[in-house]
């Protein structure tokens, strides 16, 4: 990634991203901060998932801020057989206020397509504690 003009733009090559594992998944979610106020715990992230691959986490909520995503890309099928899928042209957007439950299906939503998308906290993305130990206790 590489500054451009006087901005703090970023130009992110998806190919050359440093991917760290995303917290709180149950699988192999990939995660690169691209920007973090220390003082607030505010996050911008892009994330990926391959295919092949199940999305999975327990119900959570965060205590701390409200959550918003914008899918980019990827095709993904719940267990009852529903698919969705993002493209260029067609993307997804998502809000999930502060303390509200939220979280993938318990038995996972397929990944068909590889996936790539952005989430914003506009505060800590921590979980409440309650979550963070039904994931450490696998519940």
């Amino acid at each position: 990634m590489e500054p451009i003009g006087v901005d703090i733009m970023v130009k992110v090559n998806g190919k050359e991203v440093e991917w760290d594992r995303a917290p709180n998944f149950v699988n192999n979610v990939q995660r690169k901060v691209l920007w973090k106020d220390e003082k607030t715990g505010a996050l911008f992230a892009i994330l990926r998932i391959q295919k092949g691959e199940y999305i999975e986490q327990p119900p959570h909520s965060h205590p701390h801020a409200n959550q918003f995503t914008f899918r980019l890309s990827g095709k993904t099928e719940l267990p009852n057989g529903t698919q969705s899928s993002f493209k260029e042209g067609d993307y997804g957007f998502g809000y999930i206020p502060k303390n509200e439950k939220h979280g993938a299906t318990p038995e996972g939503a397929k990944v068909l397509e590889d996936m790539i998308w952005i989430h914003y906290w506009d505060g800590s993305d921590d979980w409440d504690d309650s979550d963070a130990r039904a994931l450490e206790e696998g519940e």
